[in-house]
């Protein structure tokens, strides 16, 4: 069966760590993600975490550490299994309903990880050995879509990985954004919409 992403939230409510550094952590996420990386002092995160900011600097170098630290777990996850364990699906039909109900699930649940993300990809606070490792180094994203491409010989040859990563990436981030971030109505029959679409752009010849 293939992996299913997991709720990096709660990993983190679980996690055995000192609680003065999950308190700092869940509350860094939730202001980096809703005002910002720059717009958040570390003075805001230890009074709405309860803490000194001496006990920020106790566990982390700096605000960029601190940042680091947060994105490094879901970057992970994302590299590990966005595209994992596509050779037990039993044919490309299953493994793209799959792939639209448990990834979307999955952004979904990560919603204030995935914003952050984006929002220093746009600010350009991601190092190019996050994009590196993410996409390029070993089990990164583009290595598990060459397998994607060689196991379903139905997709489209000349499909590059960089459009194969679009075709699926692209519907699945709009639909979340509509409903997380737009707040806009989805409903059933766009998944089913979104599956067709990756389906036939993926073996339009």
């Amino acid at each position: 069966m293939a992996q299913v992403l997991t709720n990096y939230g709660d990993q983190l409510a679980n996690a055995q760590m000192p609680a003065g550094k999950k308190k700092v952590l869940t509350t860094a996420l939730k202001l980096f993600a809703n005002n910002g990386f720059h717009a958040t002092t570390t003075a805001q995160i230890a009074g709405q975490a309860g803490v000194s900011e001496g006990t920020i600097y106790k566990y982390f170098a700096s605000k960029d550490d601190l940042l680091a630290k947060l994105l490094q777990p879901i970057l992970t996850e994302i590299k590990n299994n966005f595209f994992s364990n596509i050779d037990q699906q039993s044919d490309l039909t299953t493994l793209v309903r799959f792939i639209v109900t448990d990834r979307i699930n999955f952004i979904e649940n990560n919603f204030d990880f995935i914003r952050l993300i984006f929002q220093e990809i746009l600010t350009g606070n991601l190092s190019g050995q996050h994009y590196h490792d993410l996409f390029s180094g070993k089990d990164g994203i583009i290595p598990k879509i060459q397998k994607l491409q060689e196991t379903f010989t139905e997709i489209n040859q000349q499909l590059t990985d960089f459009q194969i990563a679009r075709i699926f990436i692209g519907p699945i981030l709009t639909y979340v954004l509509q409903n997380k971030l737009l707040r806009l109505p989805v409903d059933d029959s766009d998944l089913d919409l979104i599956q067709k679409q990756i389906l036939t752009n993926l073996t339009l010849k």
